[in-house]
């Protein structure tokens, strides 16, 4: 016999689909603008939120490091920021309506986190407020102001739910290596046009398909950070340990191969960044008190022996990178290296004056008319310049290449007090859970926990932007917080308390 029910539900559901796809249809008869893109877009997110809301965590968790925007949405917003916000709202509203579903604890971090948030809104509203040039407003910014929040919010989406301990190598797999796609960027020249359209989600060097004509294509950079990616994956999943034992050569071969293409980008930080990382782990590890130390050395003098005499034949992006090392490469990619630190240096020489006029109030990143214009004037790398190097473009936005510089000029000594809040409470965090946590999450831990310090190092004294930065300390923490389920301790000794035996009454006498 036929169900009543189930007939209605797909009379209902027929009545609703049939009218839409009809509707949909037409509009796509049509020229797209950004009003049909929101309408299809609201209807693709109604037919897949279903599976959002059961699989929200995970999908936020694969987005935190893919390097790929929402070209159909206003201001082009990174996947990230959309999987955040969505994942946080659902945890918010499950919080709200039971009582068991509570986020985890991590006080060394929250309060540095809210700290920064209201000191941010309270320097948003004292210098100019939130605009949004692109969609008409006569001030900007607030796109930097939309990241800052955000990369906060990663923190508390993060630490709502805890990642069960059977699903611990797939979470780490999709952090990881999401960010392995970025090469697809780099992509772009070599495609052919039908292929094209993808990098819609994965613009070249970041920037909108409108400007992809202006692009230089030499400079590797997402295809090295893909290669990072996957080098710091293989080392979350076997620890260096497991990495350079001899009886898996393999491991040490793809090891070896990322490391080198990791050197495409041409940035000479990047490879500090990997040596010092690789680095601390190789220390936390204990691998220093091991033979491994003499396999190091010989791996090492091996490679000095070949990159020496033949550093004229590497790559030109390579020899870029290897610039600052008393090297035979090539004189355009030294003078090529020398111009961009003279540029960062001209900059910083130029804005540190300024900064004892910003310490009680910053600049924030509030943009106007006037700034626009002068944006527009960029002399970037350029060997000479007309106007005082803070007036470039990258300066006005605050794009100073520097992170204390970034901090002060923007946010002043509150800023600074926020971001070394947030390296303290994540050190702290890092380091209960690397010295407490699992041991079967010995590898991860000792991993996060490196990463925190090289990015600590890289921010104060290699290269740095507050608003991006604090996301990311923000993320890597609460990653942490997610697998060790909070901050670990140790754990509470068991005391033996010695009972006493009952005292026996005396007989009474006969």
């Amino acid at each position: 016999m036929t169900n009543p029910g189930a007939a209605i539900k797909m009379l209902i559901t027929y009545a609703i689909c049939i009218p839409l796809a009809i509707f949909v249809g037409y509009l796509l008869t049509n020229p797209l603008d950004y009003g049909t893109l929101g309408f299809l877009g609201l209807v693709l997110t109604l037919i897949i939120s279903p599976v959002f809301i059961k699989w929200h965590y995970p999908i936020m968790v694969f987005g935190l490091n893919l390097p790929a925007y929402l070209f159909f949405l206003k201001g082009d917003p990174q996947v990230w920021q959309v999987t955040t916000m969505m994942c946080l709202g659902i945890a918010i509203v499950e919080r709200a309506m039971s009582s068991e579903k509570r986020f985890l604890q991590a006080p060394a971090m929250t309060w540095p986190l809210l700290f920064t948030a209201g000191m941010a809104l309270m320097t948003m509203k004292l210098t100019g407020g939130f605009g949004l040039h692109m969609l008409g407003a006569d001030t900007g910014g607030g796109k930097k102001y939309i990241g800052l929040f955000l990369g906060i919010g990663m923190f508390f989406a993060l630490a709502s739910q805890g990642i069960p301990p059977k699903q611990r190598k797939l979470y780490i797999t999709l952090y990881f290596l999401s960010g392995a796609l970025g090469f697809i960027s780099d992509m772009f020249p070599y495609l052919p046009k039908p292929l094209n359209y993808i990098n819609l989600l994965f613009p070249p060097s970041g920037f909108s398909m409108s400007e992809v004509g202006s692009l230089n294509f030499s400079r590797m950079g997402f295809l090295a950070n893909s290669a990072t990616a996957a080098m710091t994956l293989m080392v979350a999943w076997y620890g260096l340990r497991n990495i350079f034992s001899l009886a898996k050569p393999f491991r040490l071969i793809l090891f070896f191969v990322f490391f080198t293409v990791s050197m495409m980008g041409g940035f000479r930080s990047a490879l500090v960044g990997n040596l010092l990382l690789l680095g601390l782990v190789f220390f936390m590890e204990g691998l220093h008190r091991t033979k491994m130390v003499a396999f190091i050395a010989i791996f090492g003098l091996i490679a000095a022996c070949l990159v020496v005499p033949f550093s004229r034949n590497l790559p030109y992006n390579i020899q870029r990178t290897l610039s600052f090392l008393p090297l035979n490469v090539d004189p355009m990619a030294r003078s090529d290296a020398e111009a961009s630190t003279e540029w960062r240096q001209n900059i910083w020489r130029a804005v540190w004056p300024t900064v004892p006029g910003y310490l009680l109030l910053g600049k924030g990143y509030s943009l106007n008319a006037v700034d626009f214009e002068s944006m527009g004037n960029d002399t970037a790398f350029a060997a000479t310049a007309k106007f005082d190097a803070s007036q470039e473009g990258l300066a006005i936005s605050s794009d100073f290449h520097s992170g204390p510089l970034s901090t002060l000029v923007c946010f002043g000594a509150w800023g600074a007090i926020s971001i070394l809040g947030l390296m303290a409470g994540g050190f702290y965090v890092h380091y209960r859970n690397f010295k407490y946590g699992d041991p079967d999450l010995r590898i991860i831990n000792t991993l996060l926990l490196a990463i925190h310090v090289q990015h600590t190092v890289n921010f104060l004294f290699i290269f740095g932007g507050y608003d991006g930065d604090v996301g990311y300390f923000a993320k890597v923490v609460g990653f942490s917080v997610a697998l060790n389920w909070g901050v670990r301790g140790p754990l509470a000794k068991v005391v033996n308390v010695q009972r006493l035996k009952p005292l026996q009454p005396h007989p009474l006498p006969a």
